[in-house]
């Protein structure tokens, strides 16, 4: 959402398109079709298939998340807030909400959810408590909720903390780096394979084993070896955006730290990457003119991915002062 594109409103929304909705749906009917063959079997006498215990509930979530999940949109005005809400087969159902019946407005992270959002809080005269759709320019928080404040006639609520707000001197994308995490998996990997190989092991000792078990036995070690080997880069990296440059700091493979700056005339693009099917997350990849690509270590959804970007363009071709209150 770009904020000054409409001064006397604020529109957010939450729900999936109809095409994540039948994305969704098939998906949980796949599942289904899978363990049919499974469940003929064990329907006529054959060894239960235990699988489906967890596969079945699984499919049937994903049809039933796509059928029930319902579609949410605010509009915040001067005179208070439109709800509507849908359900996929129902009708929209709206409610008024005066802006005198609004008595504060907060804002929150919300848990559990990723990637990170938040949303508003806003307390009513009656006591109940309403929370709205995440705000979708993720690097505009704090200026959203002033606004949504404004507009309402609220005191502006308490600032939060979010590594991604525009008004921060610098913005950051994932953690900071530690070598503790590869020192860990490395050392876990070697146990967690070698109890993992014990029942193929067992079954090639006592001349049980089949076909499955000569063939993924050696999968296994090949994984165990290619998470080992790369244990150290499954810490990510850390991008610091300034005016003017990006440091983006990783793990070598040998453990060892590693940091380069990347500066406007070493860019040649920066771009939003492909959603993934599953999430709907995007990721932002920057290439240089030598032709090496660093990927964000964090993931958006679209909205955010793209606001994200254009506060990566915008920094990176300011000058370093930029951020610099002048004396």
């Amino acid at each position: 959402m770009d904020v000054a594109a409409n001064p006397e409103e604020v529109r957010l929304r939450n729900g999936s398109s109809l095409r994540e909705r039948f994305i969704q749906a098939g998906s949980g009917a796949v599942v289904l079709l899978i363990i049919v063959p499974g469940l003929l079997t064990w329907a006529s006498g054959g060894r239960p298939f235990v699988p489906a215990l967890w596969v079945l509930p699984l499919g049937l979530f994903l049809i039933g998340f796509a059928a029930l999940e319902r579609n949410v949109a605010w509009i915040i005005t001067r005179d208070g807030i439109l709800i509507g809400e849908q359900r996929p087969l129902g009708q929209v159902h709206k409610r008024i909400i005066s802006n005198h019946d609004v008595a504060e407005i907060q804002v929150r992270r919300n848990r559990f959810s990723y990637p990170a959002s938040f949303s508003l809080v806003c307390g009513l005269a009656s006591g109940d408590v309403l929370i709205s759709p995440p705000l979708p320019d993720i690097t505009r928080v704090n200026e959203t909720t002033a606004k949504v404040a404004g507009l309402l006639g609220l005191p502006n609520a308490a600032p939060v903390d979010n590594p991604l707000d525009v008004g921060n001197a610098e913005i950051t994308l994932g953690s900071p780096r530690s070598l503790d995490l590869g020192r860990v998996i490395r050392m876990a990997v070697p146990v967690v394979a070698g109890l993992c190989a014990l029942p193929f092991l067992v079954a090639f000792w006592i001349g049980e084993s089949e076909l499955a078990l000569g063939f993924f036995l050696p999968l296994g070690f090949l994984a165990a070896f290619a998470l080992y080997r790369y244990a150290h880069r499954l810490a990510g990296a850390f991008w610091i955006v300034r005016h003017g440059e990006i440091r983006i700091e990783r793990i070598a493979l040998n453990g060892e730290s590693s940091a380069a700056t990347i500066r406007a005339g070493d860019v040649a693009a920066i771009e939003v990457d492909e959603p993934d099917t599953k999430n709907r997350t995007c990721t932002i990849s920057i290439r240089l003119h030598t032709g090496q690509t660093f990927r964000s270590p964090t993931k958006h959804d679209e909205n955010g991915a793209r606001a994200v970007r254009a506060e990566i363009v915008r920094r990176l071709n300011s000058p370093p002062d930029a951020g610099t209150p002048t004396q």
